[in-house]
């Protein structure tokens, strides 16, 4: 039942998606999600965290930890299928990187202190490759709304599931979050010498 309510959660959360704008600058894109995603986002996490039962702490936990395996490994193979595998790949691989690097730069900070103790929590990788996954299964491998939902509703869930465990904060949760749908969803090209960024918005 703990699952099922904190999944249901992060459905709600992310049907927001749909609200963002079809075209527009990525400075307006990132204002349209500060004011619409985010407080929705922690209140979400807050509350999932919260109403998970304290006995099923373990199994929500190793529910998080398959997920955020699941997720980018399904968005992988949808990749090779559609023969776009290196470019995810790589996608993929940046977002670990700058993760990791994030994480290692801000060393003894407030901002990277975990509530069990630990250091190095900001961003959640964790959330970071869930919501990878699930921003590139809901761009290029699942057609309904209903699959989208789930995508992110599941991706949701590792979130809470961290939070939960006391591994990160909801703020390192919504961070990894960020993180992990940007490097899905800006696409940087270049081009006789300029370096041209980009957004996309498709949901």
């Amino acid at each position: 039942m703990g699952l099922f309510t904190s999944a249901t959660c992060g459905f709600y959360d992310f049907c927001l998606a749909k609200y963002l704008p079809a075209k527009g600058t990525v400075k307006g894109t990132a204002i349209m999600i500060c004011k619409r995603f985010v407080p929705r986002f922690a209140a979400a996490m807050v509350v999932c965290s919260l109403i998970t039962p304290a006995q099923a702490g373990d199994s929500f936990t190793k529910a998080g930890d398959v997920l955020e395996i699941a997720l980018p490994a399904a968005a992988m193979v949808c990749a090779a299928r559609k023969h776009d595998f290196g470019p995810a790949a790589w996608q993929f691989i940046g977002q670990e990187v700058a993760v990791e690097a994030s994480k290692h730069a801000l060393g003894n900070a407030t901002i990277n202190q975990r509530p069990n103790g630990g250091t190095h929590g900001f961003p959640s990788g964790h959330t970071a490759a869930a919501f990878y996954g699930a921003s590139y299964l809901s761009r290029q491998c699942l057609h309904t709304k209903g699959g989208k939902v789930l995508a992110f509703g599941l991706a949701a869930l590792v979130g809470a599931s961290r939070v939960h465990g006391d591994n990160h904060t909801v703020g390192q949760v919504i961070a990894g979050a960020l993180v992990g749908v940007a490097f899905d969803r800006v696409k940087v090209t270049f081009d006789d010498r300029r370096v041209h960024v980009g957004m996309r918005y498709e949901f």
